[in-house]
């Protein structure tokens, strides 16, 4: 169940957040990113983390720091696209805004995705699409043929796929606010 390539999706804007670098915003002195690797079980073979600024303070956390190849931040799969460049085998990805995933989230997501599907975590309130394992390079094509036709949503990218949901027991905290950060619990 090691052998996987963890992706870190965190090269947005950050508009939601005054145009900072969500990752690498701190929460109890310690940023997104760290929390969300300090919690994930298991741990990855290979970490990627998309990035399209601060990479070089994202490479202390990763094998290999990529950004976007298409210009102007058109969103969080053209991360996943680049990510799938660097990628082989069987890939968990994650938002860098996830600050601590529900303990057997990672292994439920990995477990199902080993067999060949498209899985994607679904909470109790809906569908998370960029919390998702699969095996890279049986969607890269897929994927880049999705964006160059004008497609930039993960839920519009997963509708055309056959998805294979997997049950997370409680509502994902994602910290993509400003608010959210400043009010959010200690994990």
């Amino acid at each position: 169940m090691h052998d996987y390539t963890l992706i870190i999706l965190a090269g947005g804007k950050g508009s939601r957040v005054g145009g900072a670098d969500k990752g690498l915003l701190e929460v109890d002195g310690k940023p997104l990113i760290a929390h969300l690797l300090e919690h994930l079980a298991p741990r990855p073979q290979r970490v990627v983390i998309s990035a399209n600024r601060n990479q070089a303070l994202y490479r202390q956390w990763a094998d290999q720091v990529v950004e976007d190849l298409r210009p102007d931040f058109p969103g969080p799969m053209a991360g996943l696209e680049a990510a799938f460049q660097a990628c082989e085998g069987l890939c968990l990805c994650l938002p860098c805004d996830l600050l601590q995933p529900p303990a057997s989230m990672a292994a439920d997501l990995l477990a199902k995705a080993a067999i060949g599907h498209v899985c994607v975590a679904q909470d109790p309130i809906r569908r998370q699409p960029l919390c998702l394992s699969l095996h890279a390079q049986q969607w890269r094509t897929s994927l880049t043929d999705y964006l160059d036709n004008g497609g930039r949503s993960a839920y519009g990218w997963l509708e055309t796929l056959a998805v294979q949901p997997v049950a997370v027991g409680t509502p994902l905290q994602n910290l993509n606010h400003a608010q959210r950060l400043t009010d959010s619990p200690a994990p």
